[in-house]
């Protein structure tokens, strides 16, 4: 089992540094074969492939960052969705494989983000404690397909969402989209801001028998740094407190950022 945690990190690894190329023009013949037997370990109930299941996910994320063509990208991303959905259902102990499928899904832009949006949104996995892990992931690696048609999707889940760990994955998640027009990041930004402004004035009427107050200042608590992370990236500045981001917000929301 360990080896198996070990893998969606080299997945990481590797998409950070991988060069860019030029998409060649032909299909490549290996995608298709190595799809093909990455459904067979999908398929597998007695789950006796998921390393050879994942090294196949890591030798098609590689794919993508050696560089496809458009239909080879959608391949990949039809054969990555079809790890969460067929087969016997992991249990959630054993989500390796759904882990590292929606690692690779965050590089095949639109065609992953709809995979991944689908994923987290059928109850197949549900929004339940258990599950949480995954479902965090799913929501990162959202943010990291880029794709603006989910930046609502995100936006919505930051603020209303009430399980905190995905509350803060969701406003991780926006702050890929730091190279989006001015519009989009400032609306992001205004969101985010609207949401922390509610929950540290409710951390701010902290007592003894306030508990809004208290589930105000963990959540805070949960999401507080990842959050100050995205609003960096968005605006190009540096603050760690709401008041501080309020006070900034107030007087740049209508200069260029």
């Amino acid at each position: 089992m360990q080896r198996f945690a070990l893998i969606p990190t080299l997945l990481f690894a590797f998409a950070a540094v991988a060069p860019a190329q030029d998409p060649p023009k032909e299909p490549d013949k290996e995608i298709a074969a190595k799809i093909a037997t990455l459904a067979e370990c999908v398929g597998d109930r007695k789950l006796e492939r998921e390393e050879e299941g994942l090294r196949l996910i890591d030798e098609l994320l590689q794919k993508l960052q050696a560089g496809v063509n458009d239909k080879d990208r959608a391949a990949i991303a039809k054969a990555l969705e079809g790890v969460f959905f067929n087969g016997k259902l992991r249990p959630t102990d054993r989500t390796q494989l759904y882990s590292g499928a929606a690692a690779a899904l965050g590089y095949c832009g639109k065609d992953g983000a709809a995979a991944l949006k689908k994923a987290y949104e059928k109850k197949r996995f549900p929004d339940k404690k258990d599950w949480v892990p995954l479902r965090e992931q799913l929501l990162k690696n959202l943010g990291r397909c880029k794709d603006e048609s989910t930046v609502k999707f995100l936006i919505e889940e930051a603020r209303r969402q009430p399980e905190a760990a995905l509350q803060a994955a969701a406003g991780e998640a926006l702050g890929n989209f730091d190279d989006a027009k001015e519009e989009i990041r400032k609306e992001i930004v205004g969101q985010l801001l609207v949401r922390y402004g509610e929950l540290a004035e409710l951390a701010s009427q902290m007592g003894s028998s306030n508990i809004e107050a208290q589930n105000a200042q963990d959540r805070l608590a949960a999401l507080q740094d990842k959050w100050n992370t995205t609003l960096a990236k968005l605006t190009r500045q540096n603050f760690t407190k709401f008041r501080e981001w309020q006070a900034w917000y107030n007087k740049n929301k209508g200069e260029a950022w």
